[in-house]
């Protein structure tokens, strides 16, 4: 991309110094683990073999690989809508269930796709991200409304409310499914190429205010991206998969050159942005 990161940007909300973090710093439990993970599709192909790591609470994950790597199924796998064929993944200490899955925001890739044509508005479309946490279905609380209404102010489409989704730009979109997982208050936040189809400057102000939830308010974020610049800028741990796992370790420990070559099958080389590749 031709945007820097280090680009002034301004962002809509300023968050409460007490709003700095959402996990109680003495809860050292990771939050994600898999186990020797193995998924294979019919046929007996190799989706992802052999996968171990931890994600730790707090953490800022970026996760690469080339196309076909299983970037999308492993992420699948963390939110139980691919079973492993083998292995143990759990979630919040335990094994993946709907309740341990209240706890995770997840945007999968053109979200657009699935919820383009549905008729509603962009404050209808947040408010649904209530709902798995509402005991008082069909009618939503004053604090559900509140919820909803802060996540649109923190994305910055507080404007969009009234908007039919199908009248957003993707730039738009993405604010407005990030916002639909905040508002389900989530200790984890899942990304699978979220930036797909947006211009350069949404591209920059969508990961400063990703940057910003991980620092500021404590959420643990996993961000699938194929811009290995962007993720060595954002990312403190780097996960690189093709099938297998290549490398899961800090950014500041990532070589960059030898790493990706090998995991991409053939020499890569990498442009450097500044200090980051």
């Amino acid at each position: 991309m031709n945007c820097s990161l280090e680009e002034s940007i301004s962002l809509p909300v300023t968050l409460r110094s007490g709003e700095s973090s959402k996990v109680p710093q003495e809860n050292t439990q990771p939050i994600v683990e898999l186990e020797k993970v193995q998924v294979a599709y019919p046929g007996g192909i190799l989706a992802l073999e052999d996968i171990t790591l931890v994600v730790q609470r707090g953490d800022f994950v970026g996760l690469i690989g080339p196309n076909g790597a299983g970037k999308s199924t492993l992420l699948n796998v963390i939110v139980g809508l691919v079973k492993p064929t083998s292995g143990e993944v759990r979630l919040l200490g335990k094994p993946v269930s709907s309740d341990s899955l209240r706890k995770v925001g997840f945007v999968p890739q053109n979200p657009r796709t699935r919820d383009r044509n549905f008729p509603a508005t962009v404050y209808e479309t947040v408010l649904m991200g209530r709902v798995p946490l509402s005991n008082h279905l069909p009618w939503f609380t004053s604090k559900d409304h509140e919820k909803a209404s802060a996540a649109l102010e923190l994305m910055g489409i507080a404007d969009l409310r009234g908007r039919r989704i199908n009248e957003l730009s993707g730039g738009q979109l993405q604010r407005l499914f990030t916002a639909k997982a905040l508002a389900g208050d989530p200790e984890l936040l899942i990304f699978d190429e979220p930036t797909s189809g947006v211009d350069a400057r949404a591209k920059v102000e969508f990961y400063s205010i990703l940057e910003r939830l991980n620092k500021e308010m404590g959420i643990t974020t996993i961000l699938s991206l194929h811009d290995i610049g962007v993720i060595t800028q954002l990312a403190r741990t780097i996960v690189c998969i093709n099938r297998t796992l290549y490398f899961h370790g800090r950014t500041k420990d990532f070589d960059a050159h030898s790493v990706i070559s090998k995991a991409y099958g053939y020499p890569v080389e990498v442009v450097e942005h500044g200090d980051h590749p």
